[in-house]
């Protein structure tokens, strides 16, 4: 019933494609290959690290653009954030200000039992924080760092 509100939460969110076989798939592969800077190609499995941006994206998904493997793999919009100055503190690193970026990630709990809402709620947050000079990578990889936020 609020149509404009809809819109202003949907242009927060980055498009997520599936790659299956079929029109859907195809059409997003074509929007990855006309404008390879604005898409990131991500491998459907945990531990990060695997993603495939530029270039690299577009020799997989030149390979891949005619075979099943291709829905093992989503798309998403490459998310753009501004960089700011920051100290990333690590075991036997020095201390100095570089430009970094961060992502946050929301965590809920959504659970239905046909048509009656059993629980949404909010159950956490992860702030990871990274130099930009990463393209990739995370907490684990040893490239980004654990964070908080700020509200201000």
């Amino acid at each position: 019933g609020q149509p404009e509100a809809v819109a202003r939460l949907r242009a927060t969110f980055a498009g997520l494609y599936s790659l299956d076989m079929g029109e859907e798939g195809d059409q997003a592969i074509a929007e990855a290959l006309a404008a390879p800077s604005q898409f990131v190609l991500k491998p459907q499995r945990e531990g990060g690290g695997n993603n495939l941006y530029g270039e690299e994206m577009v020799q997989v998904l030149e390979r891949l653009k005619d075979s099943e493997e291709r829905a093992s793999y989503i798309l998403m919009e490459k998310i753009e954030p501004e960089p700011f100055g920051n100290c990333l503190l690590r075991p036997g690193s020095p201390v100095r200000v570089v430009q970094c970026i961060s992502e946050l990630g929301i965590f809920g709990v959504y659970v239905r039992q046909g048509k009656t809402l059993v629980m949404n709620k909010h159950v956490g947050h992860l702030l990871r924080t990274k130099a930009i000079e990463h393209a990739d990578g995370g907490v684990a990889a040893g490239v980004a760092v654990l964070d908080n936020p700020y509200p201000v």
